[in-house]
């Protein structure tokens, strides 16, 4: 029965016309169907629809939820810098680090700054991101979701949820999540790791960057049912997802929007790293990530200046010059 379900699930989602907004919804959560199976779907559903009678105000404001591995010389500029952008707590899904990445973040698991949780296994992140979302759909009013080499960085704001404020202003409507546009860093001249920041060491972009158009969430818990995408995720009828200029979002790609917030994606770092990142392979699948030989300005033709603000105030926190 339920090979026939999937079944006639795939036949009707190629007959749906990807060009229609509305209907793009429908093909979204069949094609969800078909990965999740009918019932693991309908129990997801049914969760998420009731919380609507959960009164609670939430604990927490803002918070991200990441999945990690072997990221320890990473962690706490990423930490440090978005907490300076409003985010109150991180909930950590550890993939199977072989490095010193627990004791790194040893100090923020003991404040309470870090929920931390051993999450081996591949094709982790989804079943990850749905774990958060289950677990904190009533503790957290607004969730991100980005990797330790993504910086959510607000342009017109000095935070966040200003930012999300001042877009449910401008619609006017309330935000079950807002999709932001990456802005690709590449190499910036770097062939071995360098000392210091991330942020500073690789201030150089691409704005066009190739033409990628991905984008990365921030949603209300209470409005998603599950994640089957890391950059979009499947949520209650009639939400209203928009990115961030506040034009309605019905899947992971947006034509890049950077004039307000961005996620600053340091997706090379240096050219060692890059190596290193190859090798650990995907987080959503067990494929390699993509080879790309050693050119210095890969990714590297403008200057991104919106770190700058934030770069002494890090360096403050971590207690370096």
């Amino acid at each position: 029965m339920a090979k026939l379900f999937r079944h006639i699930c795939a036949k009707l989602s190629e007959y749906i016309i990807t060009n229609s907004t509305s209907r793009e919804k429908i093909k979204q959560k069949w094609n969800y169907l078909n990965e999740l199976g009918l019932f693991n779907f309908i129990e997801k559903t049914f969760i998420c629809y009731i919380s609507i009678f959960d009164f609670r105000k939430p604990e927490i404001n803002l918070a991200i939820t990441a999945i990690v591995k072997d990221e320890a010389p990473y962690l706490r500029e990423w930490i440090e810098f978005h907490k300076l952008v409003g985010v109150e707590k991180f909930f950590i899904y550890d993939n199977g680090s072989t490095d010193n990445s627990r004791e790194v973040l040893l100090p923020y698991i003991e404040c309470g700054d870090v929920i931390y949780q051993y999450y081996p296994g591949s094709c982790a992140q989804c079943p990850a991101y749905t774990d958060s979302i289950i677990k904190n759909r009533h503790k957290v009013k607004f969730m991100a979701f980005v990797d330790v080499d993504e910086f959510i960085t607000p342009i017109m704001h000095d935070n966040i949820l200003d930012f999300i404020y001042y877009l449910e202003k401008k619609i006017p409507h309330k935000i079950d999540a807002v999709c932001i546009s990456w802005l690709l860093h590449g190499f910036n001249g770097h062939y071995e790791k360098p000392e210091g920041l991330v942020c500073e060491n690789f201030s150089k972009c691409d704005f066009k960057a190739g033409g990628n158009q991905h984008v990365k969430s921030i949603v209300r818990p209470k409005s998603v049912i599950a994640c089957n995408n890391p950059h979009y995720f499947i949520y209650k009828l009639f939400s209203k997802v928009v990115n961030a200029s506040g034009a309605d979002m019905y899947g992971p790609f947006n034509k890049p929007y950077h004039d307000v917030i961005r996620v600053n994606h340091y997706w090379t770092r240096s050219y060692t790293e890059m190596q290193e990142k190859i090798h650990k392979g995907r987080a959503t699948c067990n494929e390699k990530r993509e080879n790309r030989p050693y050119i210095p300005d890969y990714l590297s033709t403008d200057e991104d200046t919106s770190m700058l603000k934030f770069i002494p105030l890090i360096k403050e926190k971590l207690k370096i010059n």
